[in-house]
């Protein structure tokens, strides 16, 4: 921490808004200060436990009023676990600031969007939502310790069940519980990958290598050696997944993620649609119904091959997997002799897409770019390579799939001018 050369115990600040990252925001002497676990329109005596030139970080010492809509945390262990970071907000608020954060964003870095409506959907459950997860695992017998990252740290918070976890996502946690504390004797650290489906009542594990990346590696399902196969009925679609392989964790939400897309994919024509970071096939099976041609690129080849079993096993024929690293393929001999491509879906993980596909799809000129991002930062720096370039954007549409979390889902149509 920089010290100055006076600094305070403690100082008192009232909370105007919650900001992207999950702390709410009020101010100090001219200073931002930033409070996790606070909600609009407290007023907390706070202690300092970072100062810099322009804000400081400070944690709560009591709550001097409490603001609209507070509320008791459900779990026992929120504040140390960092996998929530709302729950001590009323969930329709926690819709309203992920909104108002949304529309700050575009505001601010695309003006251009001043009257564009910017909406945020709200899950239909707001606890026990989550079909996967990544498990933090440390030691083995009696001393181990499953359950997350706590918040700000690398030191594990070990927990029994989650608030936010599917009923067959727990069963997975405890049963991974009672491996680890009953039956391994490996005390390495790991990473573990859960998933489950509640239609098949299934679940599944997949570990993470010491090594991040070296890839993944199977571990057990209930009385399986391999990895286990999980099918998951979306809309009209039946599809195959695995815990190792990308996949979208909201059980509620998921299905109107994929709607929205397809009903944004219409007017771009029916010719050739190109999914980047395709996954397992989410949004290319729905785009097959009205493209006559659909490419689905993804740099996993378990993706790729999730992705081609739920083609064949729907019939669609004309879904292309392709297996390549995104950025090597938009330089390919293969893309660039694509033909005309109306539509372009891209997902990237949180890190975004980058300049290079940004520039690759300014290029192919498509009628309609979508965008799908669940962090609003990247997905502003990526949207500015198109946006005022020939293209225009004409729907921002934000989806709580992270109750209880800063995090959210958003949708963005581009259309060629």
């Amino acid at each position: 921490m920089d010290k100055p050369e006076k600094t305070v115990k403690t100082f008192k600040t009232k909370v105007e808004k919650l900001v992207y990252g999950g702390a709410g925001l009020g101010h100090y002497l001219g200073k931002v200060v930033f409070v996790p676990y606070s909600v609009p329109g407290d007023r907390l005596l706070v202690r300092p436990v970072e100062i810099k030139k322009t804000f400081i970080r400070a944690e709560i010492v009591r709550i001097l009023e409490a603001g609209s809509g507070r509320v008791a945390p459900p779990c026992p262990h929120f504040g140390r676990c960092g996998g929530c970071h709302w729950q001590q907000l009323e969930y329709m608020r926690q819709v309203e600031a992920k909104r108002m954060i949304l529309e700050e964003t575009f505001r601010h870095r695309f003006p251009q969007s001043g009257d564009l409506p910017i909406t945020m959907t709200a899950c239909t459950h707001p606890f026990e939502y989550r079909s996967r997860a990544r498990i933090q695992v440390r030691g083995c017998g009696a001393g181990a310790k499953v359950g997350f990252f706590r918040q700000g740290s690398h030191a594990v918070e070990d927990i029994e069940s989650c608030p936010l976890f599917r009923p067959s996502l727990n069963e997975a946690l405890g049963t991974l519980r009672q491996f680890k504390l009953k039956v391994d004797t490996d005390s390495a650290p790991q990473e573990m990958d859960i998933a489950c489906s509640e239609e098949e009542n299934s679940w599944a594990t997949a570990r993470l290598g010491s090594n991040l990346n070296q890839g993944v590696s199977p571990l057990i399902g209930p009385g399986r050696n391999e990895e286990v196969l999980l099918r998951r009925n979306i809309g009209e679609f039946r599809y195959a997944v695995t815990a190792s392989v990308f996949f979208q964790a909201n059980d509620f939400m998921v299905h109107e993620l994929s709607a929205l897309v397809q009903k944004a994919a219409r007017g771009a024509g029916h010719g050739t649609a190109l999914e980047l970071f395709a996954g397992a096939g989410l949004f290319s099976l729905p785009l097959a119904r009205q493209f006559s041609k659909v490419l689905a690129v993804d740099n996993s080849p378990s993706a790729c091959r999730l992705c081609s079993a739920n083609a064949s096993a729907a019939g669609l024929a004309h879904i292309q997997t392709i297996c390549a690293d995104i950025s090597e393929w938009i330089n390919s001999d293969e893309s660039l002799a694509l033909p005309e491509v109306d539509l372009v879906v891209l997902d990237p993980p949180r890190t975004g897409a980058g300049v290079e596909v940004m520039e690759r799809i300014q290029k192919w000129a498509p009628k309609i770019v979508i965008y799908v991002s669940c962090d609003p930062q990247t997905l502003a720096r990526d949207l500015a390579r198109l946006s005022g370039r020939n293209y225009r954007i004409d729907l921002v549409q934000g989806l709580d799939m992270f109750p209880q979390t800063y995090h959210f889902e958003t949708v963005v149509r581009l259309v060629k001018a």
